[in-house]
């Protein structure tokens, strides 16, 4: 009974420790993701930035629930390149610390489709 009282509560944490990897990876999956799509959305000739913007908040949404409110998407043109950065956090599934939150952050630069005569 003495070794199941101490190590059923290192199981449990390293339970919990995978847990938490697993979600914050899925998270920043979701995140990059969705910024590589909605900066290809945002490069089409035919597209503006807020359409890349509003497409990987789509994606956002659609991968991360009610947690997607947490991240923020910003398109910029820098040069001839669409960029889209996302940054965020994920909340932490630790049950003792109330306000832990992990880091999300993810950037996609593409370059703009546009026509180039005689190239």
């Amino acid at each position: 009974m003495a070794e199941a009282a101490v190590t059923l509560p290192l199981l449990l944490l390293a339970a919990l420790a995978l847990v938490q990897f697993a979600l914050y990876a899925h998270a920043q999956n979701v995140v990059t993701g969705a910024v590589q799509d909605g900066a290809r959305v945002a490069a089409a000739a035919d597209r503006t930035l807020q359409d890349g913007a509003e497409h990987a908040r789509a994606i956002l949404r659609a991968g991360l629930g009610r947690s997607a409110g947490d991240v923020v998407v910003r398109p910029s043109m820098v040069g001839g390149a669409v960029v889209l950065e996302a940054e965020g956090h994920a909340p932490a599934v630790i049950p003792w610390v109330a306000e832990a939150v992990l880091p999300l952050r993810a950037r996609a630069v593409v370059s703009k489709e546009q026509f180039r005569a005689g190239a």
